[in-house]
């Protein structure tokens, strides 16, 4: 008896447990736990992001110049500080040295010639005088003429030549000027190569001097994108180096022109990029060198609009919509979509400020069922 009583009792526990659990499975399957946030009215920027070199706006190359001769020496090393108009190179040519040599040994020649010429001629009116007492003013001159037409003839080819000469000692003198290389602007050295006479070498500046104080960046934009990109646009600058740091900036300039860009092999793209110039904020205090890494996002666009993560978004074909929480329940509700940041979107339609919505929904979620907030 007692047996049949235990085996009763265990039947009944059973079909207990197994009923609870369909019901539980039952309440499990039409309620769900979720996470939400609330629809916000804010101000939402829209951007365009492009990666950017950090190169100098002022900066000055020097190349070596075999017209100058050979370097003689440079005059100062990277890292040296410069002003516009200071000797940084110096060049030797000996065969410009012995032009000149050789000019103004010219130009000595001609003035005692032009010397000896005056005073033939002085010489030769003198014994016109002289002749005149005894023959007369005509005859004498008539006697005179030809030597002294042809000393005066001497004497003007002689200037002619002179002043040709002095021509030359002018030219000789702006290219031995040329001899000693000025700084065309102020700023600091910041690659010196050793000077040559390979071709690679003549290739590559001799000197690079560029201002640290006014510093841009160089990107590229597409097509696209340059509709939207203009001059004066504020621009927000980060750098991998430093991936804490943001500098201020905005847009310089936008070329005109695309930049010519080629495939593999040297074969023409299709990708058409126009260059972008964003110039740093003076007062901002940049930490890195010219040639770093930048990344640019430029302010094309600033409203206030109702945002949420993009995380509440889900997609069905080509329909946007989210999960609203209302009175425990969570409700479908198709959305429209606008601008978007990296992380937020702006909703068009669809939905009101202060709103919760699902953010990440889980996968069972459906259309009015119960849902507990975390």
């Amino acid at each position: 008896m007692k047996r049949k009583i235990w085996i009763s009792i265990l039947v009944v526990a059973v079909l207990a447990i197994v009923i609870g659990l369909n019901v539980f499975r039952t309440y499990a399957d039409s309620t769900a736990n979720v996470k939400t946030e609330s629809v916000k009215d804010e101000e939402i920027n829209s951007t365009v992001m492009t990666p950017g070199t950090l190169t100098m706006a002022n900066e000055s190359l020097l190349y070596q110049d075999p017209a100058n001769g050979e370097i003689k020496e440079v005059l100062v090393k990277e890292g040296d500080s410069v002003k516009k108009g200071d000797p940084i190179i110096t060049y030797e040519n000996p065969d410009l040295e012995m032009e000149k040599e050789q000019n103004e040994i010219n130009i000595e020649s001609l003035y005692l010639r032009i010397n000896s010429l005056d005073k033939q001629e002085n010489r030769l009116k003198e014994k016109e005088n002289e002749l005149a007492d005894d023959v007369g003013e005509e005859e004498a001159e008539e006697t005179m003429e030809t030597e002294l037409e042809q000393v005066k003839m001497d004497k003007r080819m002689a200037n002619l030549d002179l002043r040709q000469a002095l021509l030359q000692r002018d030219r000789l003198k702006q290219k031995i000027s040329k001899l000693e290389v000025t700084s065309e602007i102020s700023g600091v050295v910041i690659k010196v190569n050793e000077p040559g006479v390979s071709q690679s070498v003549l290739e590559q500046p001799i000197l690079r001097i560029g201002s640290m104080d006014n510093l841009v960046v160089e990107g590229k934009l597409s097509e696209y994108d340059t509709l939207n990109v203009e001059a004066g646009q504020k621009v927000t600058i980060t750098s991998d180096a430093l991936p804490d740091e943001k500098w201020k900036a905005e847009v310089m300039d936008v070329g005109y022109m695309p930049e010519a860009t080629s495939g593999e092999g040297g074969a023409s793209s299709s990708a058409v990029q126009y260059p972008v110039t964003v110039k740093i904020s003076e007062s901002e205090d940049l930490k890195l060198k010219p040639g770093f890494q930048m990344i640019l996002e430029i302010e094309t666009e600033s409203h206030q609009a109702l945002t949420l993560p993009f995380e509440a978004v889900m997609q069905d074909g080509e329909k946007q919509f989210v999960y609203v929480v209302k009175e425990g329940k969570a409700v479908k509700r198709n959305i429209e979509t606008g601008s978007s940041t990296p992380k937020r979107i702006e909703v068009t339609k669809g939905l009101k400020k202060d709103e919760a919505v699902v953010i990440d929904p889980p996968e069972k979620l459906k259309d009015n069922m119960e849902v507990t907030v975390k």
